[in-house]
Parts: C-alpha cells; sequence; structure tokens
C-alpha cells in the first residue's frame, strides 16, 4: 500500500487538530450557552443523608453547582415578575429638627409593596427597582396590584451595597404604620432577623444616607432575592464599570473602562462552526477569554458582597458568646452566693434549734420551781 504525501501531511493535520481540540471546552464555557438554556432543571428531593465517599460528594457537588448555575440564570426573569415584600426607608439627616437625638427619619414604614426590575432602556445602569402597592385580595385577583407605583424607584446606580439582615437598625424595635390591633403580630414576625435584607443607597440632597429594609415571607426567598440583587450588581460591574481583571493588550489598559454594550460586540462563538478546518484569530480567542474572565468577575463580585455578611455574623458571634461568658461569671458569682446563703440558713437553723430546746429546757426547770414553791408555801 503506497502512502501519498498528501495522506501523511493531512493525517498530521488531523492528528494536530484533534490535539487543539482538547483545549476548545476550557475555552468555549462562557461562550454560548443555548445547551444549558435548554437542559431541564434537575432538583433534589428526597431525604438529605449523609455522604459517605468521595463519589457521593462529587454527586451532590454537579447538582449544587447545576442548582445555582439555574438560579444565576433565571434571576433577571424572577426578578423582572417581582416578589412581595414589606419595605422600611431610614433617612438619616444631618440637620437638626427632624430627630433631635439621632437624626434618623423613616420615610416608610412597615408597607406591603411589590418589588420589580424594571428594564428603561439597552443598558444595564438604566434598569431600577420599582415599588408598586400590592393592594387587597381583590385587586390581586383582577391583576390591577402592579400598576400604582407605591414610592419612587430606585436606580440600580444608586446601590451602594446589599447585605443580610438588618443592618444599622435594631430589626426588633421597627416602627409599625398600622393600629394597635396588630402591633403583637407586627413585633413578633419582626423578632426574625433571617428574614430581613439592607439595601444601601447613595446620600442625596435631603438625606445624607438612605436604606431601605426589606421583610420577606421566607428565608429561602430572601436568599434568592439576596443573591438575584448582587447578582445584577456583579453584572453592571463587570460589563458597563470599571474592569476588574483584563487580558494585557497594547490597545487597552488595564484599569479603563468599558464602553456600555462592548461585551456583545463578539456574540458569535467561532469553536461552534461545523467546518473542520476552520483558522480562528487570537483576537477571537482572546473575546473568549475575556468573556471568560467576565463570569469569573462575576462571581468574584458576588462573593466579595458576601464577605461583609461573614464579617457582622462572626461579631455577632463574638458578641453572643462574650454576652454567655458573663452570664456564666454571673451564674457562677450568684451559685457561690446561694451556696453561702444556704450554709447561713443552716448555721442559723441549728442555732435556732438548740436555742429552742433550751427555751424548752428552761420552761421545764421553771414549771418544776413554781411547783417546789407551791408545795412549800401549802406546808
Amino acid at each position: 500500500m503506497v502512502v501519498t504525501n498528501a495522506q501523511r501531511s493531512g493525517d498530521k493535520m488531523e492528528d494536530i487538530r484533534s490535539q487543539v481540540s482538547d483545549y476548545f471546552p476550557m475555552i468555549r464555557r462562557g461562550g454560548d450557552d443555548k445547551e444549558s438554556d435548554g437542559a431541564p432543571e434537575v432538583a433534589t428531593v428526597g431525604w438529605k443523608h449523609e455522604i459517605g465517599s468521595r463519589k457521593e460528594r462529587e454527586q451532590s457537588l454537579r447538582d449544587e453547582v447545576r442548582v445555582y448555575e439555574n438560579k444565576i440564570r433565571r434571576s433577571y426573569t424572577w426578578l423582572e415578575e417581582g416578589v412581595d415584600v414589606t419595605v422600611w426607608q431610614l433617612n438619616a439627616s444631618n440637620e437638626v429638627g427632624v430627630n433631635s437625638t439621632t437624626g434618623q427619619d423613616f420615610v416608610v414604614k412597615s408597607s406591603s409593596m411589590h418589588l420589580k426590575l424594571v428594564p428603561r432602556g439597552d443598558l444595564l445602569v438604566q434598569s431600577v427597582l420599582t415599588f408598586n402597592s400590592t393592594g387587597g385580595y381583590l385587586s390581586k385577583a383582577l391583576g390591577r396590584r402592579r400598576d400604582k407605583a407605591a414610592h419612587e424607584p430606585l436606580p440600580l446606580n444608586d446601590i451602594l451595597e446589599i447585605r443580610a439582615g438588618c443592618v444599622g437598625f435594631d430589626h426588633a424595635n421597627l416602627p409599625s404604620a398600622s393600629s394597635k390591633k396588630g402591633k403583637t403580630k407586627i413585633k413578633s414576625e419582626n423578632m426574625q432577623s433571617g428574614l430581613f435584607l439592607t439595601i444601601k443607597a447613595t446620600p442625596t440632597p435631603m438625606a445624607a444616607s438612605r436604606s431601605y429594609f426589606l421583610r420577606l415571607k421566607a428565608r429561602s426567598t430572601r436568599n434568592d432575592l439576596l443573591g438575584s440583587l448582587r447578582g445584577v450588581l456583579a453584572d453592571l460591574q463587570v460589563k458597563e464599570g470599571i474592569s476588574v481583571s483584563h487580558i494585557q493588550t497594547p490597545a487597552a489598559a488595564q484599569h479603563a473602562r468599558r464602553m456600555p454594550g462592548a461585551a456583545h460586540k463578539n456574540a458569535g462563538n467561532p469553536f461552534m462552526s461545523n467546518r473542520d478546518d476552520v483558522m480562528v484569530p487570537l483576537s477571537d480567542v482572546h473575546d473568549l477569554i475575556n468573556r471568560e474572565r467576565e463570569s469569573y468577575d462575576r462571581l468574584l463580585l458576588t462573593m466579595l458582597q458576601g464577605g461583609p455578611d461573614l464579617k457582622d455574623k462572626e461579631d455577632e458571634l463574638l458578641t453572643l458568646r462574650g454576652k454567655l461568658h458573663q452570664s456564666m461569671a454571673e451564674s457562677a458569682e450568684k451559685d457561690k452566693t446561694q451556696a453561702n446563703d444556704s450554709k447561713l440558713i443552716m448555721q442559723l437553723s441549728k442555732k435556732l434549734e438548740s436555742l429552742l430546746m433550751e427555751n424548752e429546757d428552761l420552761r421545764d426547770n421553771n414549771d418544776r420551781l413554781n411547783q417546789v414553791r407551791f408545795c412549800d408555801e401549802g406546808v
């Protein structure tokens, strides 16, 4: 069998392409989500069990990552549909007159609203969070509850940070706008710190600082809203803010601000082509790597936003531990005092008992002496 030079060169090129193609999945992970969009979400059901092997641990991690990616992918749709919340807005003013002691004023007090993400343009920075009135049961049935705005919208560009819990104010002391009839129920609902979410906003000419306290109906809903809003802020930073990480090229600086919409200029993925002899320019590879780094930056920013939550919980844990140690010391001191008191009471009881016995003996002696005296007088 005669092998020509063309066949040898073709086999060599095929071998080279097969070797290079092994590295393509690392580049095209974030390039096209068409396959992942069509995959159904796999939810873990059943009783939780202890992981006993490395294989079960890897399977659990894969399921958790899949569920987490599905939540991230559907976060915008979920936010655009909206969620029911109870809102407090606290404005801190530098002027004396709002509140002579703290300078704080609640503009909104325990108002039931419907929170939604509403895009108002092609750019993400133009989107706002709207607060619409929920209405009664009849309005919900007729579908008219999301038409009336109950409060001024909050632009995404005005959000400084999003924190879990009620940061900057005691959640148990949040004011109520209702009458005294429902204060007990509202007070009990405010005691659950795991239902609260805090949004810090930029100051205005009328307020030195703005804080939005949101209370949701379940802790899982609070966690979903927290992750979705932080993901939106991460996308805003990655796509339309200062670049966090970027491949060094002579034409682009490391900390240059991205132009709005620049991340979508190369939407096509050349590695998805059906042709086998495709030649990929290096600039396209750089674009794909930049998109992959954008997804990493988004995850990094989301994780960075969760750092203060961990610090607050650690501080709260240290504070509670200090209070616990103080209570234990006070309890030990009280036990010691009680033991001393018990010992003293026991001594006093014994002394009292001896005195009573002596008193009884003296009475007996006195009675005998009286009888002897009466006998002597009778004789």
